[in-house]
């Protein structure tokens, strides 16, 4: 019977067993699985990541895990690379990975216990088989899976993310109508090498690309016809935060950076679900990018206490949850935090700035801060603790000419901000600091504005400035306002940091920032109010040291 339903292609690895089969789902459709398992018989608990991304990029941690006494199964999601039926993002994973959970647990070599981990649209799609309330789920890794794929990745502050459009790209130039068709994929290797001038395109015109593509051409539109919430982006896979109710009770870890475009959706899924369900969840944050685990980011160096062995994390929450092993790597908090900062400033032998830090523990996520430390824009580019004489400063918008995006979460990371030399751009430094600050939560904006346009962006930039001048970006957030006149409350974003004695804060504000962001396409003479009524400022939530 199982032949009938399977194809598979078992090869014998050094400790490891794989083979290649074919899972059926409800409605008919087979989903590529490789399949990892240890040479000796018996019943294993097993571990699953599905994957839109090709499951030959799981070999090595699935190869991991069968060696230490797991079944591993490393799955391409519907309409990817070797699985059959259509592909939309995120909307088909939840019911997919229910039935791929229970497929495995049915089978000779499992004991019933079954995991799921992976990064990115890998915890995405856990979180939405969760929805679901597989019956063998016992635990879950879920590694930069966000909340709302509206906010944070398609128009974070309603304004669209350009990184998205990019995301789309490079998906149809990897789907299995593109490998099918080398001329309908090269116009999307060529936008793909030249990214800025593609993303640089009228909307339309940049979407013509996908025109042999039927499923991403959908999904661009999608994207740009739904410009705010609405039951589109309230689909159980786009919308994890409005349906944490409906996610099974299981103990899950949560990982994600401080440089992560979906940091603010981890944070906000670890703190819900801590609150309403009982099973244990634990948060790890460290000074990553998008890709956890490693000691720099960008040009900055964090020390090689930042360093994370991401396998062997894992393997002791699955080794504890799925076999009842006592803990030997995680440890018994449940927030553990990395506060950046407190480093020489020097550079390493690469080049990087020096910045370190140290891991700190918490009971919950935010941390108990000891007060927020205001700091009010002043006319002449000061930031002071206090307010001062109603003033504004005015700069004109201008989409044909935007000011660039250097590092942050959208982009690489750490880099060194330099001093503004752009007319479009408001910055506001503090004195050098007289004794250090140290921050931990999410860094907040208020923006007293007006605008001559219909509608204009503002982004708001939070930097730790070293004596030298190099200027370190901790934090952005943006927001489209409408109307001519307006108090904005921006969130910046959760950083924890110290601002070390002689350091100084700054603040820029613009209104574009491409190509991170798709730039407002009106021109606007656009001002913000300092001191005064209208006062503008950045809080700041401080933290003992």
């Amino acid at each position: 019977m199982l032949r009938r339903i399977w194809f598979f292609l078992a090869l014998t690895l050094p400790g490891a067993v794989r083979e290649t089969v074919t899972v059926p789902m409800r409605d008919g459709v087979k989903l590529a699985t490789d399949l990892y398992r240890p040479e000796a018989p018996g019943k294993y608990p097993v571990v699953i990541s599905r994957t839109p991304y090709n499951k030959a990029g799981q070999r090595g941690v699935s190869e991991y895990f069968a060696d230490r006494g797991y079944v591993a199964l490393a799955q391409d999601v519907r309409g990817r690379f070797e699985s059959e039926g259509d592909f939309y993002p995120f909307v088909n994973e939840g019911l997919d990975g229910y039935d791929a959970i229970e497929w495995a647990a049915r089978q000779p070599w499992s004991n019933g216990k079954v995991g799921t981990w992976g990064a990115s649209y890998l915890a995405w799609d856990q979180y939405h088989a969760a929805m679901y309330q597989p019956p063998h789920l016992t635990a879950m890794f879920a590694d930069v899976g966000g909340a709302s794929l509206l906010d944070e990745f398609g128009h974070p502050g309603g304004i669209p993310n350009l990184g998205w459009a990019r995301w789309l790209l490079q998906s149809a130039a990897t789907s299995p109508a593109a490998a099918r068709d080398p001329d309908a994929r090269k116009p999307l290797m060529d936008a793909a090498q030249n990214a800025q001038a593609w993303l640089a395109l009228d909307p339309k015109k940049r979407g013509q690309v996908l025109v042999k593509f039927p499923a991403h051409a959908r999904a661009y539109a999608d994207w740009y016809a739904h410009p705010t919430e609405d039951e589109y982006w309230r689909q159980k896979g786009f919308y994890t935060r409005g349906n944490h109710k409906l996610i099974k009770d299981v103990p899950i870890y949560f990982l994600t950076g401080w440089y992560d475009y979906f940091a603010e959706g981890v944070l906000e899924n670890f703190a819900a679900l801590a609150k309403i369900q009982k099973t244990p969840k634990k948060l790890m944050v460290g000074p990553w990018p998008h890709g956890t685990g490693g000691s720099e980011c960008g040009n900055a160096a964090f020390g090689p206490e930042a360093k994370l062995d991401k396998n062997a994390l894992m393997a002791d929450w699955f080794d504890h949850w799925l076999k009842g092993k006592e803990y030997a790597v995680v440890g018994p908090e449940n927030v553990r935090l990395f506060k950046m900062g407190g480093g020489p400033g020097d550079r390493t032998a690469d080049g990087r700035l020096n910045h370190r830090g140290e891991w700190f523990t918490a009971a919950e996520w935010p941390p108990k801060t000891t007060g927020y430390k205001r700091f009010y824009l002043r006319p002449g580019g000061a930031l002071g603790a206090n307010e001062t004489v109603a003033a504004e400063a005015s700069y004109v918008h201008d989409p044909a000419n935007p000011a660039q995006s250097v590092g942050g979460r959208y982009g690489n990371c750490v880099q060194d901000q330099g001093a503004n030399r752009r007319a479009d751009v408001l910055s506001y430094s503090s004195e050098p600091l007289k004794a250090a600050l140290v921050i931990s939560g999410m860094v907040t904006a208020h923006l007293s504005v007006r605008s001559d346009a219909p509608s204009s962006d503002f982004i708001v930039k939070l930097m730790d400035v070293y004596p030298d001048g190099y200027a370190m970006i901790l934090g952005e957030g943006q927001l489209r306002a409408r109307g001519a006149r307006n108090e904005l409350n921006i969130n910046v974003g959760s950083t924890s940091n110290l601002f070390a004695a002689g350091h100084r804060v700054r603040v820029d504000i613009s209104s574009s920032n491409f190509p991170r962001s798709e730039p407002n396409p009106a021109k606007a003479n656009n001002a913000v109010y300092q001191g005064g009524a209208n006062a503008s400022y950045i809080e700041l939530p401080e933290i003992g040291n």
